[in-house]
């Protein structure tokens, strides 16, 4: 199965594969470091990072944006 992102199709098991998971995980304990170090506020968001997978095309890998206003 696959779903439509900004118009490319991305297969499910790719969203919920190790890759994603993984840099989710990073992405939730960078923000908690961050914020515990000052270096952002608990609502300022603008935090991004791009999984890596390499078995999928670049154009094709995702980028994971942490919410703002949250």
């Amino acid at each position: 199965m696959a779903v439509a992102l900004n118009g490319m199709k991305v297969s499910q098991a790719y969203l919920e594969g190790k890759a994603v998971k993984e840099t989710k995980a990073l992405m939730a304990e960078l923000c908690r470091h961050f914020y515990t170090l000052g270096w952002v506020s608990g609502t300022g968001g603008s935090i991004t990072m791009k999984v890596h997978d390499h078995s999928i095309p670049k154009p094709h890998q995702i980028i994971l944006l942490a919410p703002s206003g949250l």
